[in-house]
């Protein structure tokens, strides 16, 4: 049987070029006139062109066995006032570290850019960047939510980490919160808790885009409603204005929140964790043994990061896109020793297969816990979190006789 599939060789004899520049058009390679790119792009289709997925398959599998070439630089920008500051945190450095291993496994260099050391961040960058012929760059978070303006994007290929680059809306990789914080809930009902608290406070869940409190919103509408507890409206961790009141009258199990301030809270109140109340945190570190939680898989974020921004540079991308994609990661959970299993596991309506026959189940409320108990001391290998680009900075908990480490 003949073979029907059109070729390169085919499109380049029909347009009177080398078979080399219709492999460059089809890429959208700069190096090529955008007239050129236009034109033999148009003859492609023209002439019912497709590319070849099994040999696409094979030139992937001959890179994947053979060690990668130096294929270009990626720069990622480090937006932080104290260049060392963000990499003092677990979480950015696992950015870093996953990104830059798979940067290597295909040939690509990471450097980093701290901008408080490149002046106004605009045209002036852009064309020192250019100028080493670096054309992509990956946007670490920033230390506050907002835009870096003026800088020309239009002549790089750019991703985002996290939600935190407000404008321009570039491509983003990011933790799925909304699905990480459901499956924390998940977690603790098959532990046994059912009254399940969430302090949260309204800068740290913006900066995650709501994703953890609207979790806890879906969550509350399918549980029973002695089991509901209210979410605590707090603008800040430190913020702590009603929350022995809210603690008292809605007597939580367990309690969803995100720094060990709550922790040091507790201890000064002498409330022991997990006997009393259970702590469960919307993120923890990967080689984490003490706090139960969420590991966000930072680790894995970079990686596909790196993926998506490779995958952008050859297909020539570049500039703001007109529909940013959003890549989430799921979050891994961690029961360590801020949690305890209290009982059976509560039943969930989500947990069920849906239809008329499962409505929310109607359940028993738990036994509230004692409000005081014996003081217990925070491990010391437990360390409040530094200030980064997720919270403010705290102020320590004043107590007797409890020093933080």
């Amino acid at each position: 049987m003949p073979n029907s599939r059109v070729t390169l060789g085919q499109i380049a004899a029909r347009a009177g070029v080398h078979i080399t520049t219709v492999s460059l058009a089809l890429r959208d390679s700069p190096r090529l006139p955008p007239a050129t790119r236009s034109r033999l792009k148009a003859l492609a289709r023209d002439m019912g062109y497709s590319p070849d997925a099994a040999l696409s398959s094979l030139v992937a599998y001959r890179n994947n066995i053979q060690a990668p070439a130096y294929q270009a630089t990626i720069a990622w920008f480090n937006s932080y006032p104290q260049r060392h500051r963000p990499l003092n945190a677990c979480w950015f450095k696992d950015y870093i570290d996953g990104a830059t291993e798979r940067a290597n496994e295909l040939g690509y260099k990471l450097e980093e850019f701290w901008l408080a050391e490149q002046g106004p961040v605009g045209p002036a960058l852009g064309r020192r960047l250019l100028a080493r012929g670096i054309r992509s760059v990956l946007v670490l978070p920033l230390e506050t939510p907002g835009a870096i303006p003026d800088f020309p994007w239009s002549d790089f290929t750019a991703l985002a980490l996290g939600y935190s680059l407000q404008n321009p809306q570039l491509h983003r990789v990011t933790v799925n919160q909304f699905r990480s914080a459901l499956n924390l809930l998940r977690e603790l009902r098959h532990l046994g808790y059912r009254r399940i608290g969430f302090f949260v406070p309204e800068a740290f869940d913006r900066r995650l885009n709501l994703g953890p409190s609207s979790a806890y919103a879906a969550y509350d509408r399918t549980i029973p409603a002695e089991e509901r507890v209210p979410m605590l409206a707090q603008r800040y961790f430190n913020d702590t204005d009603g929350l022995g009141e809210w603690i008292d009258r809605h007597r939580p199990e367990v309690v969803v929140t995100q720094d060990v301030f709550l922790w040091d809270w507790f201890i000064a109140r002498q409330i022991k964790v997990p006997q009393d109340i259970g702590l469960a945190f919307l993120n923890v570190n990967h080689g984490e043994k003490i706090l139960s939680g969420m590991n966000q898989n930072e680790i894995q974020i970079g990686r596909a990061a790196v993926d998506l921004i490779v995958a952008m540079i050859h297909r020539n991308e570049r500039g703001i896109p007109s529909a940013a994609q959003h890549v989430l990661i799921d979050g891994e959970w961690f029961p360590h020793q801020t949690t305890r299993k209290v009982g059976p596991p509560a039943p969930w309506f989500l947990d069920m297969p849906l239809g008329p026959e499962n409505p929310p189940p109607a359940v028993p409320v738990s036994p509230a816990p004692p409000a005081v108990s014996a003081p217990q001391a925070r491990p010391s290998s437990v360390k409040r979190a530094a200030p980064s680009s997720r919270q403010p900075a705290l102020p320590p908990v004043k107590q007797k006789k409890t020093k933080n480490p």
